[in-house]
């Protein structure tokens, strides 16, 4: 597996928008005055790897020191991109949607459309991105020509997945064993982003309809330990519930429930790298049993709490 480059250091404006020449992306970076070409605006390692043919692979550890905005300006037959830490806001034509740890996005663009994306400050992101070329891709439907117009669906990603990502980022990325590990790795991440992505017939919002049911996330995201109903939430989108449950699952490839119970665990598993103890990062997650968080968040990470943090 070729191991394009791989640089831990400072990056600033500058190699910023050398790296989007390279890859057809337009940085802005609207903290920053115009002097300022030489500051750092992130700081950490990325790598940049070629899994298979047709395949690349970028993964991302940094710390992100200024704001930095972007846009694309390349169409792409599909990018899969995966959050394992940190947020980042995605904006496409009407869709606007946060991308938080643990869910990942397909997308497809066109030559009119570009993908928006900002990183906030005083953060760390460690992402992944898996694009294919026409040609591959062509392979993974089977011969079927893609589909053209620009779309992205967000999905959450298995934790079994996470886990084995997470893994494959702190072993050596070079050697035999490396690359048939990332070649399967990048092989399982298709089989879950392409067809619910770009493969499967997915209902198409007007951007009213998008705004809608952004607030319904936006309330599920900023407020997960309140009790939230199905009801009340059908209410926030001017939609009936049977409406909004089918919308949700369409556009963000989760029940209104799954997405809650993410967050749920999100947010308790941050508070639980914060120090605090089990309880405490139960009840300020919407978990009423102590023994109820701790099963959905074995389900959902692969380990207990207690890993991470004793019970109080």
């Amino acid at each position: 597996m070729p191991l394009i480059a791989a640089a831990t250091c400072q990056h600033t404006s500058c190699d910023l928008r050398a790296y989007g020449e390279r890859y057809g992306i337009d940085y802005r970076f609207p903290s920053l005055s115009s002097n300022a070409a030489g500051q750092a605006v992130l700081r950490g390692r990325i790598l940049e790897l070629v899994p298979a043919t047709g395949m690349q692979l970028v993964a991302s550890d940094i710390e992100v020191l200024q704001r930095y905005d972007s846009r694309s300006l390349r169409p792409s037959p599909l990018s899969i991109i995966v959050m394992l830490e940190g947020t980042a806001e995605i904006g496409l034509g009407g869709q606007r949607l946060v991308l938080t740890s643990g869910t990942a996005l397909s997308l497809r663009l066109d030559d009119r459309e570009g993908l928006q994306a900002t990183q906030l400050p005083n953060q760390r992101i460690r992402a992944l991105t898996l694009a294919l070329d026409a040609s591959r891709l062509a392979e993974a439907l089977g011969g079927k020509p893609p589909q053209h117009g620009s779309h992205l669906h967000a999905w959450p990603l298995p934790s079994y997945l996470q886990q084995a990502l997470e893994q494959a980022l702190a072993s050596p990325l070079s050697g035999a064993t490396a690359s048939l590990q990332w070649q399967g790795l990048a092989l399982q991440l298709l089989a879950h982003g392409l067809p619910s992505g770009l493969d499967a017939s997915t209902a198409q919002f007007s951007p009213s309809e998008w705004q809608r049911l952004e607030r319904v996330r936006e309330q599920l995201q900023a407020f997960p330990a309140r009790s939230h109903s199905l009801a009340a939430l059908a209410e926030l989108a001017a939609m009936s519930p049977a409406s909004l449950r089918r919308k949700f699952q369409a556009a963000y490839g989760c029940s209104v429930f799954d997405y809650l119970r993410d967050r749920r665990l999100a947010l308790a598993h941050e508070l639980l790298l914060q120090g605090h103890g089990i309880e405490r990062a139960a009840q300020c997650s919407g978990y009423q049993h102590a023994n109820n968080f701790s099963t959905a968040f074995r389900q959902r990470y692969g380990y207990p709490p207690s890993s991470l943090r004793h019970a109080d």
